[in-house]
């Protein structure tokens, strides 16, 4: 019996070791968008490439190209200076997302994509996981939804953790007294941090890009943008410097939002 025990035990850590090594191995890039320690974007799986593109579109002819050429670069950047938009959608990109509740109820507006999100039915949220931005915007006087400027405020700052601080802490005794998780977790903040799998295609991340990397878009949500965008960029180099041509973004996929 014991010898069946220990032979259990090895094979179960045997086992975990290979699912963690599988894990690791998923993972072919990750960014910290927000620089907390916290957020995260993970490019987990990629199908297709620019080949694929410019095969899509040159399907219509009947013709396969076996290698990308020079007329297959000039293809695309034809593609998007005319917004053919079919040929991008022929591949597949998944990320695994971690970022602050209020970032992705704007995420998921971008309908034309797949996801799937932790729940807090199932588990507990970490009580130390929640976003806390470093400097203070102040509210834009013309667009009505975003905002302008920053400044520091070090007592509003110790105010925001306190009052995150009770939120979760009454989370934990509600549960403690034998509340559901599902009507606990109503008192998690918007700040509170989510995890989801985001899977897309080519066409509609450069539309979420597009719109997410704008000026007046939220900066919590641009910073995510602009990582979606240097992971993207190592797979579809051809198509995205195109794009980002075409979108007045810098073409190698690094683009400082905090300057322009």
């Amino acid at each position: 019996m014991e010898q069946n025990k220990s032979l259990e035990g090895i094979l179960t850590q045997a086992l975990n070791e290979a699912l963690a090594e599988k894990d690791n191995n998923l993972i072919l890039a990750k960014f910290d968008p927000l620089e907390d320690g916290i957020s995260s974007v993970e490019l987990i799986r990629v199908s297709g490439s620019d080949l694929d593109v410019a095969n899509a579109a040159r399907v219509s002819y009947g013709k396969v190209s076996k290698e990308i050429t020079d007329r297959d670069v000039k293809l695309i950047e034809f593609l998007m200076d005319h917004e053919h938009t079919s040929p991008f959608e022929h591949n597949q990109l998944s990320f695994r997302i971690k970022t602050p509740i209020f970032v992705a109820r704007q995420w998921f507006r971008h309908r034309m994509n797949s996801y799937n999100e932790i729940s807090y039915r199932y588990v507990k949220a970490d009580m130390k996981e929640y976003y806390v931005p470093n400097v203070w915007r102040h509210q834009d006087k013309i667009n009505k939804q975003g905002s302008t400027g920053s400044f520091e405020r070090e007592d509003l700052q110790i105010k925001y953790r306190e009052a995150v601080a009770q939120s979760m802490k009454v989370y934990e005794e509600l549960m403690s007294e034998g509340v559901c998780r599902e009507q606990a977790r109503a008192l998690l903040p918007l700040s509170t941090y989510t995890e989801f799998i985001f899977t897309t295609n080519l066409h509609s991340l450069m539309h979420f890009i597009k719109l997410r990397m704008s000026l007046d878009a939220q900066y919590e949500i641009r910073v995510y943008a602009h990582a979606l965008l240097k992971l993207a960029f190592e797979y579809f180099p051809i198509s995205l410097k195109a794009f980002c041509k075409k979108a007045g973004i810098a073409g190698d996929g690094i683009f400082d939002f905090n300057k322009n």
